[in-house]
């Protein structure tokens, strides 16, 4: 969004205004790239469909992010993603931003440089709104391979699985059991170019979203994806409150799916 009290265009004062070496187009909010068919989409609106077990992005294959959108930031152009640091021009700015179909009328977004002047406080940003409609209307399927995966050798988490599924919650099941740090050092050392196998721990794990929730499980007293609170527990949390797994609601393994399903859709009582 545009930051109070900036004009459009050019920031940095008259002689130090320059057309090239823009490093990045970026939108503040919370709106994501697209980068397999150049769009924006309202990542908060989209979480919310998946929550409720909806077709969404999250849910469609076809659709590919940009390793570069994080929280509240979004970039339709990095040049750090790139072999080089490819610069482009402002007229080259102009044209990618306009091409990115669904950004809001009245979107500022910002062309950036990575350098600046030493010893001078100069900021040399341009800032461009958006004027006009540039419309895309994804329709969303759910064909990711993992929601019509069951579990290969767990009769009880696979009767959860269908019990879940049988009330309205959209249920993917993993091939394995990822320890999430090995997970997370795995993902990092991707981007860097780095190889690391990420350990696995025992069994399978499922992740379910419906009715405003995300709840996890695992294999019989395997851990959940490293989180020992799920050897002995489901755990869940709801829509725009789920922090980490480790802080989730729970719900004991000791029940039988048809009493697990119960509890999660019992109305919710004041925390």
């Amino acid at each position: 969004m545009r930051r109070q009290g900036n004009k459009l265009g050019h920031q940095a004062p008259k002689g130090w205004r320059y057309n090239r070496n823009f490093n990045h187009v970026y939108i503040s909010g919370d709106l994501h790239y697209c980068l397999s068919h150049d769009f924006v989409y309202d990542s908060e609106e989209e979480e919310r469909k998946l929550y409720n077990a909806e077709p969404c992005y999250y849910t469609d294959s076809r659709y590919v992010d940009t390793k570069h959108n994080y929280y509240k930031d979004c970039y339709i152009y990095f040049s750090r993603s790139r072999w080089k640091n490819a610069d482009i021009t402002l007229k080259s700015c102009i044209r990618r931003t306009l091409q990115c179909r669904n950004i809001p009328v009245g979107t500022i977004v910002e062309f950036q440089r990575d350098w600046y002047m030493e010893k001078k406080k100069i900021d040399f940003r341009y800032l461009f709104k958006i004027r006009k409609e540039n419309n895309f209307d994804p329709k969303y399927e759910i064909n990711l391979a993992r929601y019509n995966r069951n579990f290969d050798n767990d009769v009880w988490a696979q009767e959860l699985t269908e019990e879940l599924r049988a009330n309205g919650f959209l249920v993917g099941v993993s091939k394995g059991n990822t320890n999430f740090i090995s997970n997370m050092i795995s993902t990092a050392a991707a981007y860097t170019g780095q190889h690391h196998e990420a350990s696995q721990e025992e069994g399978q794990t499922a992740i379910a979203y419906g009715h405003g929730m995300k709840i996890g499980f695992s294999t019989g007293r395997d851990t959940f994806m490293g989180y020992s609170n799920g050897r002995d527990n489901v755990l869940f949390d709801y829509f725009q409150e789920f922090n980490k797994w480790s802080q989730c609601y729970e719900i004991s393994k000791d029940l039988t799916p048809k009493e697990i399903v119960q509890e999660l859709l019992k109305p919710r009582e004041n925390d």
